[in-house]
């Protein structure tokens, strides 16, 4: 009751008093840690590096938003979700790169219907742990992607989280079978560079999805799309000496989890992927000199693109396997992790990581988390190699309100 009535005096200086017939809510979680990191480039240029920080939202990123309901008939209800997300180490707006966005993590209305749900607006990709409708959290054995030296997203190829421009369905559930699909007119509103929806220079991107529930069983099964656009193409004539045509991006996930009945869950997944462009290694190593410095050009962008930290265009696939254990209170994480790609200047990565977390809840609301992994990364061309490699300890709260 007391969150409802703040979200309506927030609601209030964006809508008038009418909207307030709906059931509008405020919530939220804030997510501060303290990380050590580790990192070896493996290069002549860099020496290991240690460092110690206090971070924003290690497990979950920090957030606020307001979510709301109306119901028109026993057939048709309105929703909205607007979330915004900000740091809680600086209190800055935004905590990725969408900082000049308001609700920079979900902004779109759903219209939920006996036939289904329809969403319309910036959301999160089905092929994410974000949102409702995030089908992955269903393979994340730890939710670390937020961390620098492990995390499934960096044994993936699935570099976007959300989308702009998108339309999206979720059918009712039949036989324990959901089915998803999504399609977005322009991947990134606010970049100017690939100029409108109508425009051919436009990324765009779609998606189908199913997930299948029996028992202690869940599978899911999620293949991504990429429409590059004209921009694409010339930044591979430009960048990669590639005088070829961008081809679509595709990624294939297969993956799910079986809870026994002792509390032990085990979590599994594969991706395929070609013609994937990987947009930065931030998230994906934990020392990028070594990754840069042996795949030479394939990780420099003239049109500045990607800050200069891109794989490029990748082909390959990964693999995760992951484990879930009640203990004391809480919960023991592990997982393990593979991913074998190359891109399109032959460049080779193959990357691997090990990593143990533990959550335990000091109540509904409050939660505690110590996470950490080791990570490596192979890196061949035809001139140069490399074997950046580094760990990571991380330890934080979230609290939910």
């Amino acid at each position: 009751m007391k969150k409802s009535l703040i979200a309506m005096s927030v609601f209030g200086a964006f809508a008038a008093g009418s909207a307030f017939a709906a059931n509008v809510e405020l919530y939220g979680l804030i997510n501060p840690a303290l990380t050590f990191v580790s990192s070896d480039g493996d290069t002549p240029f860099s020496e290991t590096e240690n460092t110690f920080s206090m971070e924003e939202g290690k497990e979950f990123g920090s957030r606020w938003g307001l979510r709301g309901m109306e119901e028109i008939s026993s057939d048709l209800k309105i929703g909205f979700v607007l979330e915004s997300g900000f740091r809680s180490d600086t209190g800055t707006l935004g905590a990725s790169r969408d900082t000049g966005r308001i609700f920079d993590r979900e902004a779109h209305l759903d219209l939920h219907t006996s036939y289904g749900k329809f969403s319309f607006g910036r959301m999160p990709l089905f092929g994410s742990v974000l949102g409702a409708d995030g089908l992955f959290r269903a393979i994340d054995p730890l939710f670390a992607n937020y961390t620098v030296a492990f995390g499934s997203g960096s044994v993936t190829a699935s570099d976007w989280t959300r989308v702009d421009n998108a339309i999206s369905y979720v059918s009712p559930t039949f036989a324990g079978l959901t089915f998803y699909a999504m399609y977005s007119l322009k991947k990134d509103g606010t970049d100017a560079y690939e100029g409108e929806e109508s425009e051919g220079s436009a990324d765009r991107y779609g998606s189908l999805a199913l997930r299948y529930q029996n028992g202690g069983l869940e599978a899911i099964m999620v293949a991504d799309m990429t429409f590059y656009g004209d921009v694409d193409s010339q930044r591979n004539f430009s960048t990669y000496n590639n005088s070829k045509e961008v081809d679509d991006g595709l990624t294939v996930t297969l993956g799910g989890n079986y809870a026994f009945s002792n509390g032990f869950k085990l979590l599994a997944f594969g991706q395929y992927f070609k013609d994937q462009y990987l947009n930065t290694t931030a998230r994906a190593g934990v020392a990028q000199e070594g990754v840069m410095w042996a795949s030479s050009n394939a990780a420099v962008d003239p049109d500045n693109r990607n800050d200069g930290n891109g794989y490029g265009y990748v082909d390959g696939w990964g693999a995760s396997l992951g484990a879930h254990y009640p203990v004391a209170g809480g919960t023991l994480k592990g997982q393990v992790a593979y991913r074998d790609m190359d891109n399109q200047d032959d460049v080779e990565f193959k990357r691997w990581f090990v990593a143990l977390g533990y959550d335990y809840p000091m109540s509904k609301r409050t939660s505690f988390f110590a996470m950490t992994g080791y990570s490596q990364e192979k890196v061949e061309s035809s001139t140069r190699e490399a074997t950046p490699s580094g760990y990571e300890f991380t330890a934080g709260i979230v609290h939910r309100f």
